[in-house]
């Protein structure tokens, strides 16, 4: 599934080679001194609660064909990651949500298309109908205690543990939603 980089320099044509550049070995030029340097890509997830629920989507392509994860994707060049989290939710679930608050920045190392670095974005719902699309097979409001079992990537250590009464990511909804009683805003 993974795209196989180039072998060849992307400026002369010529074709790369391993080379050492900045302590470890690249794809480089020789001819030219282009290097080929393989970076993560940028992309945004948005955690959609109302009260003590959580919008998921059931995922329509691999990886995690059929498991069950926070809306994501990866961000197009002309948008903010704010507006990647609050389209994503929009193509997937049919739901229209204003991005509020940055909420973490996840290392997604394993996915199999590319690594990615995620931005995790508390989401308020503001319209639309809830309706699995796009790349989603179906989109459903879960209870936080009662998740599905077939979660996709590592959503239930990096972000459904750290929301538990002592958790990190409860303790900045909290701050925000004003300390009620699930301090989550609907």
């Amino acid at each position: 599934m993974t795209t196989p980089p180039p072998q060849f320099c992307l400026q002369c044509g010529t074709p790369l080679s391993l080379q050492e550049v900045a302590g470890r070995p690249r794809p480089a030029c020789a001819d030219c001194g282009f290097v080929l340097y393989q970076n993560p890509v940028g992309a945004s997830a948005g955690l959609v609660l109302r009260g003590e629920e959580v919008l998921l989507v059931q995922r329509g392509i691999e990886p995690f064909l059929g498991s069950w994860a926070i809306p994501a994707g990866y961000q197009d060049a002309d948008e903010s990651p704010p507006q990647t989290a609050e389209r994503e939710i929009l193509e997937e679930t049919g739901i229209q949500v204003e991005a509020y608050l940055l909420l973490d920045l996840l290392w997604v190392p394993d996915d199999p298309r590319k690594p990615a670095n995620v931005a995790l974005f508390a989401c308020r719902a503001t319209g639309g109908e809830l309706c699995g699309a796009d790349d989603a097979m179906d989109a459903r409001w879960f209870p936080l205690d009662a998740l599905p079992e077939e979660l996709a990537f590592d959503n239930r250590a990096q972000v459904f543990d750290r929301l538990g009464p002592n958790g990190d990511l409860r303790a900045r909804l909290d701050l925000i939603g004003g300390n009620s009683g699930s301090g989550f805003v609907d």
